[in-house]
């Protein structure tokens, strides 16, 4: 009997590995674009992720099924802050690298204090939220019909 996870994660989900449990014992561990076909002790039952300072999410899981760990909109939404303030730091150290000259527009300084701001507010709501959630796209019955 077993299963097969995929792991569908943007950038900083890259960075952490995440632990799945199979009613409740520990079966594997998924890192990046990873996919693994996992051995379970059951013809079904409850299949968890774990991550460090994150919520858990729990899904009924079938023999056969494929489970693919996808990530939630405000995770998406938090990467795509972190990507924008990245790049903005970048060209703005960029600039002061060829020119010599500090970015000292006013308007930017507030940008980079504002971006700051929502970064670390978004940052902080996203611990009382799922980052991923655990999606079953095949169920086995289908795949046992084809």
């Amino acid at each position: 009997m077993e299963i097969t996870v995929k792991r569908r994660t943007w950038l900083l989900g890259i960075l952490m590995s995440v632990s799945l449990k199979f009613n409740g014992e520990p079966v594997a561990s998924l890192s990046g674009f990873q996919e693994k076909t996992i051995s379970i002790p059951e013809p079904e039952g409850q299949l968890e992720y774990i991550q460090p300072m994150d919520r858990s999410h729990q899904v009924h899981v079938k023999d056969g099924d494929i489970i693919t760990l996808k990530e939630t909109p405000l995770n998406k939404t938090l990467n795509i802050l972190f990507f924008t303030t990245l790049l903005y730091n970048i060209f703005a150290n960029s600039y002061v690298l060829y020119t010599g000259n500090f970015f000292d527009h006013r308007l930017s300084g507030m940008l980079a204090i504002a971006s700051f701001i929502v970064f670390i507010a978004v940052g902080v709501i996203s611990l009382f939220f799922n980052s991923y959630r655990l999606v079953v796209e095949n169920k086995s019955e289908l795949a046992q019909a084809e």
